[in-house]
């Protein structure tokens, strides 16, 4: 599943041996026969002299994939020097001494019990971070199996240089595909058929953020080991891994991108619970915060908490300081949507909007929290109370004037008057001359 897994001490040793290897070069930049990266390398008597690698304060020259010979006084298995579970978390305190001896090269394989205990006491044994030089980091299963993969190639192309152009295409696809996969299963939500997860969450993402700043950490390295067993017309291959670095600072910055789209999805809906409070109708001795602004600022509290435990500190700076820039863009916008009728109702918005200031300064001071907040909720205008009209005479509605229309099946009133002599009944006739004088 992809969840934090403590790294074993000989993964440990393992990326030291990488950054050792990337130091130890002759004059001629060729690679050492010194480098722990070869197989049969022989140190001096005192354990080597190697250059030490930034934050080391001693570097780490024998593998525990280092092969020895059968037989030799050094064949054994020795616990000396291990490490436990609590070793310091800081670079400068991983001074692991070898657990084979100087001049070991052949693979010895516990055959007995008590070896084989060793071994599995060896393999238990554990750090809770991933350091390479002065940096630290958070690994998931994955990422262990990436490094062992990167070691394995780097230690071929080291003691067969003329595979080194080979090694080197294996290598850049390994790490592609790697990039490729965290992808899928954490931005593309394939975990959650994969793992079997309910969801993904910022934890996830942080996750995957640190195994991808722990690729373009060990790249390097990588890369100045290869160049060591390249010739100069093959070395303008190398630029294949500066172009994976660059794959993988991309994929990191999606994966801050979404974390900052999770928020602003939820600053949305805080912002319109927001502009649904009654704020008129608060008491006056009512103190902030509203159920709403508590909401808002408990997820944000509680996302800056497991960002903290995962992402490094400059890391977590960047991201939540576009976290408060869309924050305050988007509550600026819902404000002015806010209607207020009284003046304690804008009393009640402004300490809240203060309070909602205050506890986010409090996460880091080193996030800048200058919201201009309070200047929106001075700026809003009070917006008078509805009042319905009153219900005064109004004028009686202007009678709809229609044409008169003669039908012949009309009903003829009664009181109107008797119709002119020039019409003409369609029963009777026209009128005589005689009967017309007759009625005058």
């Amino acid at each position: 599943q992809w969840v934090q897994a403590e790294v074993p001490i000989d993964f440990q040793n393992l990326v030291n041996q990488v950054i050792d290897a990337a130091y130890a070069n002759d004059s001629q930049g060729a690679i050492d026969q010194h480098s722990p990266l070869v197989l049969g390398a022989e140190n001096s008597a005192g354990g080597g002299s190697l250059a030490s690698a930034p934050g080391f304060a001693a570097p780490y020259s024998n593998s525990p994939l280092a092969l020895v010979p059968q037989g030799s006084a050094g064949a054994e298995l020795t616990l000396a020097g291990r490490q436990s579970a609590t070793v310091p978390r800081t670079p400068t305190s991983l001074q692991l001494e070898s657990p084979l001896s100087a001049g070991a090269y052949g693979m010895h394989l516990a055959r007995n019990d008590s070896d084989a205990v060793s071994i599995r006491s060896v393999d238990t044994a554990g750090i809770g971070l991933m350091h390479i030089g002065s940096e630290s980091f958070h690994v998931v299963g994955c990422s262990l199996v990436l490094v062992k993969s990167v070691v394995e190639y780097l230690q071929c192309a080291v003691n067969i240089p003329m595979l080194a152009t080979d090694v080197l295409q294996r290598l850049v696809e390994v790490l592609k595909a790697f990039n490729s996969r965290t992808c899928q299963v954490v931005l593309g939500a394939g975990a959650m058929r994969s793992a079997g997860l309910k969801n993904i969450s910022a934890k996830h993402l942080a996750l995957a953020s640190e195994s991808l700043s722990l690729c373009t950490e060990l790249i390097p390295y990588a890369k100045e080991c290869l160049r060591h067993v390249m010739s100069s017309s093959q070395e303008v291959l190398l630029s294949q891994l500066d172009r994976t670095i660059n794959d993988f600072v991309n994929h990191q910055s999606e994966l801050h991108r979404k974390l900052v789209t999770i928020m602003s999805d939820r600053a949305d809906y805080h912002g319109r619970t927001l502009v649904a409070v009654k704020w008129d109708e608060l008491d006056h001795s009512a103190q902030p915060p509203v159920p709403a602004m508590d909401m808002l600022i408990k997820e944000v509290r509680k996302l800056h908490k497991v960002l903290k435990r995962y992402l490094p500190t400059s890391t977590l700076r960047s991201v939540f300081a576009q976290i408060f820039s869309m924050y305050e863009t988007k509550l600026t916008a819902q404000y002015q949507k806010i209607r207020i009728t009284s003046g304690e109702g804008k009393r009640q918005l402004m300490l809240n909007s203060q309070y909602l200031i205050r506890r986010l300064r409090a996460l880091d001071s080193s996030v800048t929290v200058d919201w201009e907040l309070e200047v929106v909720v001075n700026n809003i205008d009070l917006v008078k109370p509805y009042q319905p009209a009153t219900a005064a005479s109004s004028p009686s509605p202007p009678v709809q004037e229609t044409g008169l229309i003669s039908s012949p099946a009309a009903t003829p009133n009664p009181s109107s008057d008797p119709p002119p002599a020039s019409l003409v009944s369609p029963t009777d006739g026209p009128i005589s001359p005689e009967d017309a004088n007759r009625h005058d």
